[in-house]
């Protein structure tokens, strides 16, 4: 099943993960992209089920360094207008 993007969460028909975006353009190669941050642990668990190859959590537990996860959506990447209408705007389809 295709992954829809919403205002606050993202799913792919089964597994549902609560997100918020960020869209910006990366400081090493200037490429445009929207970011979606999972707001708790599960919830990352849940982002790395749907997106698994652009999702990155950085935790590092002998430093006790933790963070929830992200994804990182790159313009060139089908799903970038789907997730920056839902950063944008709001949308809930």
């Amino acid at each position: 099943m295709a992954i829809q993007f919403h205002k606050h969460y993202i799913t792919d028909g089964t597994t549902k993960a609560r997100v918020h975006y960020s869209a910006y353009n990366m400081t090493s190669t200037g490429q445009a992209c929207v970011v979606l941050y999972a707001k708790s642990f599960d919830d990352g668990n849940k982002l790395a089920e749907i997106l698994p190859i652009e999702y990155e959590n950085e935790s590092d537990m002998q430093s006790d360094y933790m963070e929830k996860g992200r994804a990182r959506i790159l313009n060139t990447n089908p799903l970038y207008d789907a997730a920056m209408a839902a950063n944008i705007l709001g949308l809930s389809r």
